[in-house]
């Protein structure tokens, strides 16, 4: 099933429930909505902002990024812009996705962790929402959004195959994310996920700050997290500590800064974050095996 939703077209609570559907959506003005998640849901931005609150979290979804959530979900919607929003809503029914994650919990798969199943199926799913060019999924959805929006009025028919296709990204790209939430010890479901949340806050903040002199204490502080615990949790998800993540976002950027040609190792040093000419070097070698200056030559 494909629908257009627009202001003259709102169908929000006709469309029905445990079934595979795709949704585009062109809208200025939506007052607060109660969301319906009728089967597994894909909520993806082409163009402008929807703001989202699912489970009491809140998600601004901007162009380029998608939103996840399952039947164990509830919240709302809201949208208010001068500009038309452009989005696709996808619902994948819940007999195609569970027989995809099956395939992952035969005994000769790379993966067969029996809780992966509970995971999507479950409130145990993490909520949370994707740059579109980081992921399988989303470079699916990318030229989907493409596509449609190019002819939104046509008349189409998706296969059940493309929705396979759709689980089977959706599922590569969170195994990771399953074991990350694996690996936050709580009793509490709410809890590992709010965890997991905080730590996935402070390595985004240190992927947009890590060219500032910036410490561990701080990205901890900007978690609503002590120190240690922060360290700890970084740790048991990431597989390395918040330092070493942080001298290796600053490393790699240094690499291609100084490939570049167009800096000295003691500007790369500085827009990099390191204290001094020293320290970088010191760095940059132990990371690299070989000495920043000879990048340049």
């Amino acid at each position: 099933m494909y629908n257009v939703i627009d202001e003259q077209n709102m169908v929000f609570d006709e469309l029905p429930r445990n079934g595979s559907l795709i949704n585009f959506s062109m809208l200025r003005d939506l007052k607060s909505t109660p969301v319906v998640f009728r089967s597994f849901s894909i909520k993806y931005v082409l163009e402008g902002c929807e703001n989202y609150t699912i489970n009491g979290n809140r998600f601004q979804v901007e162009n380029q990024h998608y939103l996840l959530a399952n039947t164990h979900s509830e919240g709302a919607v809201e949208i208010d812009s001068e500009k038309i929003v452009k989005a696709i809503c996808i619902d994948i029914a819940p007999d195609i996705l569970s027989e995809v994650v099956g395939s992952y919990l035969q005994p000769d798969s790379s993966f067969s962790d029996l809780n992966l199943d509970r995971f999507f199926t479950t409130s145990d799913f993490f909520e949370s929402f994707y740059p579109s060019d980081n992921t399988l999924l989303g470079k699916t959805l990318t030229s989907l959004g493409t596509e449609l929006s190019d002819s939104p009025f046509e008349k189409r028919e998706f296969s059940k195959e493309f929705y396979y296709h759709l689980s089977e990204q959706l599922i590569a790209d969170h195994i990771p994310v399953f074991k990350q939430l694996q690996s936050v010890r709580s009793v509490k479901v709410q809890t590992k996920k709010e965890l997991l949340r905080r730590v996935l806050r402070g390595k985004d903040f240190i992927n947009n700050c890590y060219m500032l002199p910036l410490s561990i204490e701080q990205v901890a502080q900007e978690c609503h997290l002590s120190e240690y615990h922060f360290f700890r949790l970084f740790k048991a998800v990431m597989g390395i500590s918040p330092h070493q993540y942080l001298i290796r976002k600053r490393i790699e950027n240094a690499h291609s800064l100084l490939l570049d040609k167009s800096h000295t190792v003691s500007d790369v040093a500085f827009l990099c974050g390191f204290a001094d000419v020293f320290s970088f070097s010191k760095a940059f070698k132990k990371h690299t095996g070989i000495a920043p200056s000879l990048l340049l030559k």
